[in-house]
């Protein structure tokens, strides 16, 4: 039970987060303003939020980008806090606090002042949670993204959400941001 965010790196450069098994009711493992990053072998539980999200956000008081990001053989789900680690998979619980349904997904967003660039995600699996998301609403490019050998079962609402919006949190002056470059291949959805 994490209370917060259970991995919180913000502007950190060079870093691999490999073997972790995390169950837990808030987001699991958040990237922001970072590069050069590695998350492989993670088996992660949040059906309360987000399993790994990156964030390009403006903590270190500018627009700095995420990019240079390796997530690979991971798997994220939304079952029941705690069952996860006991091995008994619970789904009683419908929906995350904001009404949307368990969480448990890998997602780019919502914070996202810079930019997401050169990611790959890759031979992950998503079980009963939401599926991937890419959402820039204050400003963040999205370029240059690669997913590919991805395996989806009982995703519990869009397998695939992409959000370009103009909510602008974040200094005055900023623009819409944009997608590029995204490349989905090899995905397989079902019981959804």
């Amino acid at each position: 039970h994490g209370g917060h965010f259970a991995v919180l790196a913000t502007g950190v450069d060079n870093m691999t987060i490999s073997n972790l098994k995390i169950d837990t009711n808030r987001d699991a493992i958040d990237i922001d303003c970072c590069r050069h990053v590695r998350i492989s072998d993670c088996s992660i539980n949040s059906p309360n939020d987000d399993a790994i999200v990156l964030k390009s956000s403006y903590a270190l008081g500018y627009a700095a980008p995420t990019e240079n990001i390796t997530i690979t053989n991971c798997a994220v789900s939304g079952f029941d806090e705690g069952t996860f680690l006991d091995g008994t998979y619970g789904t009683t619980q419908k929906q995350a606090p904001d009404k949307g349904g368990v969480t448990g997904r890998i997602k780019f967003g919502t914070e996202a002042n810079g930019a997401f660039r050169k990611i790959t995600i890759s031979n992950c699996t998503f079980e009963h949670c939401r599926g991937l998301a890419f959402e820039t609403v204050d400003g963040a490019i999205i370029e240059d993204i690669t997913v590919s050998n991805i395996v989806m079962h009982d995703i519990v609402n869009s397998p695939f959400f992409f959000r370009l919006g103009r909510r602008m949190r974040g200094p005055e002056n900023l623009k819409i941001g944009t997608f590029k470059r995204v490349l989905i291949d090899n995905v397989i959805v079902y019981g959804t």
